[in-house]
């Protein structure tokens, strides 16, 4: 059985850095220096930081073609 990698669209921070193979520490160090105008699309809702896994993955993918 697979599992469906976009079933919860918004995830945490420790799920985003597994779903693309970096530690959870990058992810920080990229969002404290850049801010939004990293690769990554976050958001802050109630003191979490929640990442956007479909959106990213689609951006991810116009940036390389």
């Amino acid at each position: 059985m697979t599992k469906n990698i976009y079933s919860d669209r918004w995830v945490t921070e420790t799920e985003a850095a597994e779903h693309w193979k970096l530690k959870p520490s990058t992810l920080r160090k990229r969002r404290s220096l850049l801010g939004h105008d990293t690769t990554e699309i976050w958001t802050k809702l109630g003191g979490r930081v929640l990442y956007d896994l479909y959106s990213t993955d689609q951006k991810i993918t116009r940036e390389a073609v």
